[in-house]
């Protein structure tokens, strides 16, 4: 069986119909959602729409959660855009099906989903910047992966696998190309990395394959400045939009 996993589309509609085209040529049984769908961007209503339509498993980001219950814990940035989504979103049907949607689900030895196992909604898998934070994710596999071998991961906006070996990362550029990996009965965090916002240094969306025992990651390319018009054309922050070019 192979699942497709998306996370984090952030109203990104071009990025999400690029990303879906490239998922249909490769024939999933299903998709995954990992949370995110609005917030940032400028057309959450048509993502949302898409997703709900598309996909087996729609988990709630923090900004779904916010679009219900306010963004106290934002920055001031992403409070302004989280303000505008919601006023987007006022269609009870909407705020009705946003409501349903759970921050986790489980799957025999998969664990979807949007922040970590310790705070499904809110907490960061992240990469480790000392030998400290590394044996902290070490343990954190070794402790508490108890039912499960893998836990599918959005939030965080990178591509990279957190193993008990090290982290890996994701690459397509120049002459080596790795984006293809075994996993088995390993246990791992598994970062899809974002459709409408990366932040790993390449603008193009990312979304992932998994056919049970190998991740393969995608990335594709789309009109950012589509969305970039759209963002700055709703009086969102321009930093929003600049940000679209960069992947950061």
């Amino acid at each position: 069986m192979k699942t497709a996993f998306i996370s984090d589309v952030h109203a990104n509609l071009a990025a999400l119909e690029a990303v879906m085209a490239d998922i249909e040529r490769r024939q999933p049984d299903e998709i995954i959602c990992l949370g995110d769908t609005v917030g940032y961007g400028p057309q959450p209503a048509e993502c949302l729409a898409i997703v709900r339509d598309r996909c087996s498993v729609v988990l709630m980001g923090n900004h779904e959660h916010a679009v219900l219950y306010g963004a106290e814990q934002f920055t001031p940035l992403a409070q302004t855009a989280i303000d505008w989504t919601a006023r987007m979103l006022r269609r009870r049907e909407t705020l009705d099906y946003i409501s349903s949607l759970s921050c986790e689900h489980n799957r025999e030895n998969l664990r979807f989903v949007h922040g970590s196992i310790r705070n499904p909604l809110l907490d960061y898998v992240r990469e480790a910047d000392s030998p400290w934070a590394f044996l902290h994710l070490i343990r954190t596999l070794q402790e508490e992966f108890v039912g499960f071998n893998i836990c599918f991961v959005g939030h965080n906006h990178r591509a990279f696998l957190g193993t008990e070996v090290g982290y890996i990362f994701p690459h397509d550029g120049g002459q080596i190309r790795k984006t293809r990996f075994h996993i088995g009965r390993e246990k791992a965090y598994v970062s899809v990395g974002s459709v409408g916002q990366p932040r790993d240094g390449d603008w193009r969306p990312s979304w992932l394959m998994f056919d049970g025992e190998d991740v393969e990651y995608h990335r594709v390319e789309y009109d950012r400045e589509k969305t970039i018009e759209l963002i700055l054309g709703a009086g969102l922050p321009e930093f929003l939009a600049e940000r679209l070019r960069y992947g950061n």
